[in-house]
């Protein structure tokens, strides 16, 4: 998955920018499109490590999708996947092969943090 590869550099710095700031400015739209993007990206050039990535990726898509067709959000699901996401970032982030994009990584998972509290935030 790693090695300076820049179209996943630019996967990276495209998800911190569409979700650097507050949940609101954003809309499912956005996340769907970006969960697509990593999913085809994982299925080109991931790995055993990102495996799990993919997968939280593939149960996330749906709470997007049925917030943006029903206006139903359940933040506590999606609260849930993002503190996955986050820990398995962390993993990846703390490999070996992955040092090369250390601060593209600790970005991604800075917002990652940040979604995740302001999904909280919202459980009734």
């Amino acid at each position: 998955m790693i090695s300076r590869d820049q179209t996943q550099i630019s996967l990276v710095n495209q998800t911190v920018n569409t979700f650097d700031g507050a949940i609101d400015e954003t809309t499912a739209t956005d996340g769907l499109s970006l969960i697509d993007k990593w999913l085809n990206r994982l299925d080109e050039a991931g790995d055993e490590a990102t495996d799990d990535i993919a997968e939280t990726l593939e149960r996330l898509r749906p709470e997007l999708d049925t917030s943006l067709r029903y206006n139903r959000t359940d933040n506590q699901e999606i609260a849930s996947l993002l503190q996955e996401l986050i820990e398995q970032t962390r993993n990846v982030a703390d490999t070996v092969e992955a040092s090369a994009e250390q601060t593209e990584l600790s970005q991604l998972i800075a917002v990652l943090e940040n979604l995740h509290r302001q999904a909280v935030s919202r459980i009734d």
